[in-house]
């Protein structure tokens, strides 16, 4: 199979993922907490199992658990926000990311914002916004 074919399989396995991943949190009858915890512990034996254990100094050990706890806490406020809300809602803002890395990304490396990536970050945000839009009049 050739790299160009093997790539866009395993982009549309990731989009496909990714759609499921809120269909899922809400199928799921443990809380927020609970799902995050499982998965995060099914994750951990799958890389240890793959990957063995690193050896890593200490201050890298620090930065690595505080990824993950940062990592913990989006993932609890997804799954929180599709149980207090819908999927869409939770698809909508987990599909903004592309939004929040053109901003941020620049201010944390110290480099100058990409007038693309921020004209493809407000083209996202509209149509965010326009889904939003047409979701809540169905709403009401």
């Amino acid at each position: 199979m050739n790299e160009t074919k093997k790539g866009f399989i395993q982009l549309h396995l990731s989009v496909m993922l990714a759609g499921f991943t809120g269909l899922f949190g809400r199928l799921i009858t443990l809380n927020e907490v609970d799902i995050v915890w499982y998965r995060m512990l099914f994750t951990s034996c799958i890389l240890l199992v793959f990957t063995g254990l690193p050896r890593v100094g200490w201050r890298k050990f620090l930065q690595l658990c505080g990824c993950g706890a940062l990592l913990g806490l989006h993932w609890i406020l997804f799954y929180g926000s599709i149980k207090a809300s819908n999927v869409s809602i939770g698809v909508i803002c987990f599909s903004l990311i592309g939004f929040f890395t053109a901003l941020f990304e620049p201010m944390i490396f110290k480099k100058r914002f990409s007038g693309l990536e921020l004209l493809k970050a407000r083209m996202c945000r509209r149509w965010c916004f326009f889904i939003l839009d047409r979701l809540l009049i169905h709403i009401h």
